[in-house]
């Protein structure tokens, strides 16, 4: 009765890379309740106390991970420690009741619109406010072109979505802004909008206010050279095409810079 469909499993890259984390966890989890024998008289009760920990662990780090869009309930800490003390048919019952939850908590993950993940989302709403539905709709459009195999367009919006965020948090700096493009950029002039900034400028200077680290803007120049493979003249150049793995990458580097960027720009 529980199990995962096994085209859905051969799927499972397909997924967002934490829905993939999360359900090789669940998978883990719902093997080891369903292996999980009542506690016996005069057996090794100590291994059975061990095996419920270990899900208990399984079942905590799920619960703390649970992206926003999932809402199947999740075993309480209460369930799962009663598998500890329960026999016989309330052991088996409760047994089941986890072993149901756990199912629907994969299920969910499998069945999950491809979207960008909610914690992309939410990194966009604190850095561009008024301006991040657009942002969050490249977002999205980068996400879904990536599952259905579209991965040049992947890279291209992911690209797209990051010089949107780019531009919104200089416009959210404001006038501070305008004297770090001066000190990285003496000989130019400042651009009159946000919207001006191109990518590199944004880049450079958000860095230059302790907005981005070193690491992160190295990653994000990546993002910016795969997204140029919309031209044919780069691809031929590069010898190269965007693959799946390149793809990913993209998506990934995009994700850890819109978190880091919410995290340091001011939001009061």
């Amino acid at each position: 009765m529980f199990r995962i469909c096994l085209s859905k499993w051969a799927n499972v890259m397909n997924l967002d890379p934490r829905d993939a984390v999360l359900l090789n966890i669940g998978v883990k989890a719902l093997d080891l309740v369903i292996a999980l024998q009542p506690p016996a008289y005069g057996g090794n009760l100590d291994a059975h106390a061990s095996e419920v920990e270990e899900l208990e662990s399984l079942i905590a780090t799920l619960r703390r991970s649970r992206r926003p869009s999932l809402k199947p309930p999740l075993p309480t800490v209460k369930e799962a420690a009663q598998l500890r003390e329960l026999s016989g048919r309330q052991f088996a019952q409760q047994r089941q009741q986890v072993a149901k939850q756990l199912q629907g908590f994969i299920d969910a993950l499998n069945d999950a619109p491809r979207n960008a993940p909610g914690n992309v989302h939410e990194a966009i709403q604190r850095i561009a406010r008024r301006r991040a539905l657009p942002i969050m709709r490249d977002a999205d459009e980068a996400w879904r072109a990536f599952h259905a195999g579209s991965f040049k367009a992947s890279v291209v919006m992911a690209g797209a979505t990051l010089e949107g965020a780019l531009q919104a948090a200089v416009e959210r700096l404001g006038s501070p802004v305008d004297k770090a493009y001066r000190s990285v950029y003496p000989n130019r002039k400042t651009p009159g909008d946000s919207d001006n900034y191109r990518f590199e400028e944004a880049l450079a200077v958000l860095k230059h206010m302790g907005v981005l680290t070193s690491a992160v803007s190295h990653v994000a120049r990546g993002v910016k050279e795969l997204r140029n493979y919309v031209h044919p003249a780069v691809q031929k150049r590069q010898r190269s095409r965007v693959t799946d793995t390149r793809a990913l990458l993209a998506l990934q580097a995009v994700a850890a810079l819109l978190e880091e960027m919410a995290e340091r720009i001011d939001t009061d």
